[in-house]
């Protein structure tokens, strides 16, 4: 895999090329996300699955198998064992190589997944870069058929220097060596308009800098107006990541550097684990997500909240 191997991306040119390969475990997780009420709902997209998806690959339901039913803030990761046994009905075991997609351009599930399997100690798992969008702009062949999947068993082991919790992040306030990245839109770090989609409160926490998802695919989509932005992603564009160049100058712009710990968040741990991806590909180590993000901290009254400040690209202070 060569380059592969010491990146969390993997092109599409290397998987045409090695999808029948008997290790690899192609998983699409395609997820969509709706407005309820004025709040945002997300789900899984079977049917998408079923239209078509890259040959080989099995479905992977974020939403109804890998989060946690039980808990109160909605898209939790699961358990371990629920985790397990979904890995396990997947078929992939601690020596399986994953290759995670979907379908969004920017890789919310593939992130998401990428991360939890991370998470729960399985280094042998890649995001497709692009994704099923560049795969098709690039005239590859996609299939209906369902694969016929061997259970395995996976044994999960849980790396705690992966997740953040609510405790930690309320923490992480009062040292300025941890920075805490709001992967959000600017207009929702802001707290713009009546309501914040993940959350029970507008804005972003307090010391929190933006570098939206959109910046990691090309910087010029997180600082363009939202007007703008859409007419930049309604082209036959390429979502691949950013060259590492761009995406370094972006995160030291957001104060980034070697001797700092870094957590993610967004609204509900998709766009917080993209900018994670983002900041595994340059090789940065002391990154986290907070798993709960907005949705966690908003929903807490006692928690603080600010609104207003700059957005990407503005530099924090370190004081």
């Amino acid at each position: 895999m060569k380059s592969e191997e010491r990146s969390p991306l993997v092109s599409t040119k290397w998987l045409d090329q090695h999808q029948a390969d008997p290790d690899i475990r192609l998983v699409d997780v395609r997820w969509r996300s709706r407005t309820e009420n004025g709040r945002g709902v997300g789900f899984d997209d079977r049917d998408g699955y079923k239209d078509g998806h890259i040959p080989g690959a099995v479905f992977g339901a974020m939403v109804d198998e890998m989060s946690d039913p039980n808990h109160a803030i909605p898209d939790m990761l699961a358990g371990a064992d629920q985790f397990a046994l979904v890995m396990g009905r997947l078929g992939i075991g601690n020596d399986t190589l994953v290759i995670t997609y979907d379908d969004t351009g920017f890789p919310f599930g593939a992130a998401r997944l990428w991360w939890a399997l991370s998470y729960y100690g399985h280094d042998r798992v890649k995001v497709l870069d692009g994704g099923l969008r560049q795969w098709k702009r690039e005239g590859r062949r996609l299939s209906t058929d369902v694969p016929v999947i061997t259970p395995t068993e996976f044994m999960p082991r849980p790396r705690p220097d992966w997740i953040a919790g609510k405790h930690d992040v309320m923490a992480a306030l009062k040292r300025p060596e941890t920075l805490i990245i709001d992967c959000l839109t600017p207009e929702q770090y802001q707290g713009s308009g009546d309501r914040h989609p993940w959350g029970q409160r507008k804005g972003h926490i307090p010391g929190a800098v933006n570098v939206p998802y959109l910046a990691v695919v090309d910087p010029e989509l997180a600082s363009a107006p939202p007007a703008e932005r859409s007419q930049l992603l309604a082209g036959d564009r390429s979502f691949a990541f950013s060259t590492p160049e761009k995406l370094a100058a972006v995160f030291a712009t957001a104060g980034v550097s070697e001797d700092r710990e870094v957590i993610t968040y967004c609204g509900r741990g998709y766009a917080g684990a993209v900018g994670l991806l983002a900041l595994k590909v340059l090789g940065h180590q002391r990154v986290r997500l907070f798993d709960g993000s907005w949705s966690e901290w908003s929903a807490d009254p006692d928690l603080p909240v600010a609104v207003g400040a700059a957005p990407f690209p503005a530099r924090p202070s370190r004081e």
